[in-house]
């Protein structure tokens, strides 16, 4: 069966003003997740935060307008019964401070493309390389040259006969029909994880891929949501990412050519890492090492953990009895294994908590589109930060990786421990989380 080539959507018009319009002009500007997101090698901008400053809002509900005119910033009291104000934004120049905002130079020499199997039309090029060249999308955004998009990312275009939790469920549906794409014989995508390793490698080497299936999917739940307890699995997916860190890169090069030169080495070990993953044991043990540490820390007899699905929320609390020894409060998940966390609770905001200490964080789950299971719709936890700094110690500062992110976390760094109680804090986060409007959603259209 043939799928026929379709014209690809105009994209949208943005309203900025023009001191914006000069900074943001050879960005590529993309509505995800309801937000109007600049996106720049892979890295993404939330520009309504970037303008307006954290816990920026539309007043019309439109994120194609980011004039100054159509933004706001919702302030949050502490102590009060869950307030939320908007307030107006400060008047002044933006300076966006993006480091390289150059367009990128398509590259579309197909002889670069890596092939690791003959049965396979296929080859996989960054997405920076196929601004001329027809192609399927795979676990990534699009661009004009695209056909065809398999992929959970937030306002995808994938066919809704394709749609799935993972993208490489996706591409298992599409495969699976024995369809092809007309004119397309380049897959790509403009990153490197699990859930992108197994997509593109079922299209280069598909007969074998749909012998892994399982596994594959298995392995690419595990590289999104840290969620899976497949002894296989879980070594398999410790090999691939290893071994991807193991790529030596050249200095100085940029993140597409880099991000080629990481597939093109790990693309063609992905059979044998499949079939005969005993052979990679070096890789694969300190990982297993490393979760079954975490696992035990969790499983301590005086270790709580509470729910509030109401609101997405999962605390846990860390026993005194374990000392700081085995944490890493400046690592995440305070340096346990984020796997042994997620399997524990299907909510999708995580607070921990190990004395004074607290770490919250959203998961990947929230940040791409769900068609099953628990939705997952996330608040703008930068509103919450900005709360408790206005009170916190001069010296210590309440930091939010953005909304925007994939798994952005809140915590507190400065010397020593926060004025706040713990009690104060989770009270107020859950009371934060009740009130607070919808700001990220993958499924937004």
């Amino acid at each position: 069966m043939n799928l026929l080539s379709v014209l690809p959507e105009r994209a949208p018009e943005f309203l900025t003003d023009p001191d914006v319009e000069a900074q943001v002009k050879n960005l590529e500007i993309k509505v995800l997740g309801g937000r109007p997101i600049g996106i720049v090698n892979n890295q993404f901008i939330d520009l309504m935060s970037a303008i307006a400053g954290p816990g920026a809002v539309l007043i019309n509900g439109e994120p194609t307008d980011i004039r100054r005119e159509n933004l706001s910033c919702l302030r949050y009291g502490l102590g009060t019964d869950g307030e939320i104000a908007y307030v107006p934004i400060q008047a002044g120049a933006c300076h966006l401070a993006l480091t390289d905002h150059s367009p990128r130079k398509p590259a579309s020499c197909m002889n670069e493309a890596v092939r690791i199997n003959r049965e396979s039309p296929y080859g996989y090029l960054p997405l920076g390389h196929t601004a001329d060249v027809p192609n399927i999308s795979l676990d990534s955004t699009d661009n004009a040259s695209t056909l065809l998009t398999l992929s959970h990312w937030p306002s995808n275009k994938t066919p809704v006969r394709y749609k799935a939790n993972l993208s490489t469920q996706s591409v298992f549906s599409f495969l699976k029909e024995g369809a092809n794409v007309d004119g397309a014989q380049i897959v790509t995508s403009d990153h490197f994880d699990l859930d992108g390793l197994a997509s593109i490698y079922a299209f280069l080497s598909p007969s074998h891929a749909m012998h892994h299936q399982q596994l594959l999917i298995d392995i690419a739940r595990l590289g999104d949501f840290s969620r899976g307890e497949s002894p296989q699995a879980l070594k398999t997916a410790f090999v691939l990412n290893s071994l991807a860190a193991k790529v030596q890169l050249p200095g100085n090069i940029d993140a597409d050519t880099a991000l080629l030169l990481s597939y093109r080495a790990v693309l063609p070990l992905v059979e044998e890492v499949l079939d005969h993953t005993e052979r990679y044991e070096h890789c694969y043990l300190l990982g297993m090492d490393h979760l079954a540490r975490s696992e035990r820390l969790l499983s301590h007899p005086d270790m709580q953990l509470v729910e509030y699905p109401e609101i997405d929320l999962a605390v846990f609390h860390l026993p005194a009895a374990i000392s700081p020894k085995p944490l890493n409060y400046q690592r995440p998940y305070l340096g346990l294994s984020n796997i042994a966390f997620h399997n524990r609770t299907r909510c999708g905001v995580l607070a921990i908590i190990h004395g004074s200490v607290l770490e919250v964080r959203q998961r990947y789950e929230s940040w791409v589109e769900r068609i099953s299971g628990i939705p997952r719709a996330r608040r703008d936890l930068a509103i919450f930060a900005r709360a408790l700094q206005q009170d916190e110690k001069e010296e210590g500062v309440w930091r939010y990786g953005g909304v925007e992110n994939i798994m952005p976390a809140l915590k507190y760094d400065g010397p020593g421990s926060s004025r706040y109680a713990m009690e104060t804090l989770l009270v107020e986060l859950r009371q934060f989380l009740q009130v607070a409007p919808v700001a990220w959603s993958g499924s937004h259209p």
